[in-house]
């Protein structure tokens, strides 16, 4: 049997063909948190897969008449396409200002998943459906110096950079190989594929987080009210201006003039350029005296829209797809080794992807929230009550103001308008429910509970029958359980500040 032989010189790997498309989804991801990072835009110098792919995504940010029509698709604000913005939060209701929201922005929707995750007290009593209610006291936030309502977000610290060094040795080490066997169409398209990506990574990720907030008077009433999710409720209290940072507040991508390039006051250009349409009304227009002397153009329009055009992204965005096209074209004209040489660097880009991919992009914005708000765990406890009439009892015992019950009106404080925002219910059972628990609200007695007992409703469940009378009784259970509760909440509160005051006053000694 004649021996079988391999002849490799006409031999030749087809990986032009997947060169751009290989690890598209993963690259787009892993390019997302670029921004979340410490250093993750200096990290960028390896040869990585899905060049045609996160090209094609990313130049749909660049916003002119010439990048559209090179990436057509919408133009979307950069903070909102990365994913720094854009996820609807919940209800806000203010327990003093009267403010009303339905909606509200993606920092509270940040906060409350947030929340969620965080470890509960859990509160003895009746069980039917749990509900969670989480006490957040916002601390006084420090804003940028020279601005009102801006506040710099730094990037996490991570070992990712030090990950990192795995793909650009291998790209490197790769890329002298192929010179060092004398394959100079491989050694350019590594080398290539390393400056594009390394290039797109430092513009793209050369933006800053900014957390902006609403603009707040000085005389606003306290902030305080409730982030209402379903089974979830977040009682924010603090300053109207500290509060506002997370009801209305939102992320933003502040970029560098350069990568902006410039910023346009115009109107858009609807015309089509040569269909020469605006010509022919130019010459053939009517032109008489009831039709006046024609407006005169103003360079700068003042009531236009302000667009930046983010040409530098635009740019990396061509060279991105540049890239996919001249490794399709000039890939197959390398020799085997180069060829093996660049599906190596190929391969390890594509694992480092995958590990930057894999990491929760929502979780890092929630940690990054916490920590330039200076969130601690002492600010945020969580409690997770039996009953939804335990949990609305108790919220809002946690909001009412610290004064006497007379001046409730004058604060902006109703209680009734807060226990139907848990529970609307208007039958003669609930109506007397909330008139017993409001009646313990605005009693001077301290550490009775009499307005909570059935038998203080009085003549008003005379007509009740016996099922009634018993739901009842357990409402008033529930109340008594998160009246309890506050009761504790407040004591440790007292010794939290007594505390405090002390380690102040032996320090200042």
């Amino acid at each position: 049997m004649p021996p079988v032989t391999i002849n490799t010189d006409h031999f030749s790997l087809d990986v032009g063909g997947f060169a751009g498309f290989f690890g598209g989804d993963e690259a787009v991801s892993a390019m997302e948190t670029v921004h979340l990072y410490k250093a993750r835009r200096w990290t960028g110098w390896f040869n990585s897969p899905g060049s045609y792919s996160v090209g094609r995504h990313y130049g749909r940010l660049a916003n002119s008449r010439f990048w559209d029509g090179m990436f057509p698709g919408p133009n979307i604000e950069p903070t909102t396409y990365i994913g720094l913005d854009g996820k609807s939060g919940p209800m806000y209701v203010a327990s003093q200002s009267g403010t009303f929201l339905k909606q509200t922005g993606h920092l509270a929707y940040l906060l409350m998943q947030k929340c969620k995750d965080q470890r509960a007290v859990i509160v003895e009593g009746r069980k039917t459906r749990a509900n969670k209610v989480t006490i957040l006291d916002m601390p006084d936030i420090k804003f940028d110096a020279g601005t009102e309502n801006s506040l710099t977000i730094h990037a996490r610290d991570g070992f990712h950079k030090h990950v990192a060094l795995i793909p650009i040795a291998t790209s490197v080490a790769t890329c002298i190989l192929c010179a060092w066997d004398d394959d100079w169409y491989c050694f350019s398209l590594i080398l290539l594929g390393i400056l594009v990506n390394g290039i797109s990574c430092f513009v793209i990720g050369s933006a800053s987080i900014v957390l902006q907030s609403a603009a707040s008077s000085k005389n606003a009433p306290p902030g305080d009210g409730m982030l209402m999710d379903g089974n979830h409720v977040i009682v924010v209290r603090g300053k109207e201006k500290n509060v506002l940072a997370i009801t209305q507040g939102k992320f933003h991508l502040e970029y560098e003039p350069w990568v902006r390039k410039r910023v346009r006051r115009e109107r858009r250009k609807r015309g089509i350029i040569g269909d020469g349409i605006r010509d022919f009304h130019h010459m053939f227009g009517r032109k008489d005296a009831e039709s006046g002397p024609e407006p005169k153009t103003e360079d700068h329009d003042e009531d236009a829209e302000t667009n930046d055009e983010y040409a530098a992204i635009g740019f990396c965005s061509l060279l991105l797809v540049i890239q996919f096209l001249t490794q399709l074209l000039l890939i197959p004209q390398g020799k085997l080794f180069g060829q093996v040489m660049f599906l190596t660097s190929f391969a390890v880009s594509w694992v480092y992807n995958l590990f930057l991919s894999s990491m929760d992009g929502e979780y890092l914005q929630e940690e990054q929230l916490v920590q330039a708000l200076t969130l601690s765990e002492d600010r945020m406890k969580t409690y997770k009550l039996g009953t939804r009439t335990a949990a609305a009892v108790f919220a809002c015992l946690t909001l009412q103001p610290d004064c006497d019950h007379k001046d409730w009106e004058n604060r902006g404080f109703k209680p009734q308008e807060i226990l139907r925002q848990f529970i609307p219910n208007d039958t003669h059972v609930w109506t007397v429910w909330r008139e017993q628990v409001l009646e313990q609200m605005r009693s001077s007695k301290q550490g009775g509970l009499q307005s909570l007992d059935l038998e203080a409703c009085g003549n008003r469940i005379a007509a009740f029958n016996d099922v009634d009378k018993s739901l009842l009784g357990d409402l008033l259970l529930d109340a008594r359980t998160a009246y309890q509760q506050y009761l504790v909440l407040q004591v440790r509160s007292r010794s939290l500040i007594g505390s405090v005051s002390s380690s102040v006053v032996k320090t200042e000694a």
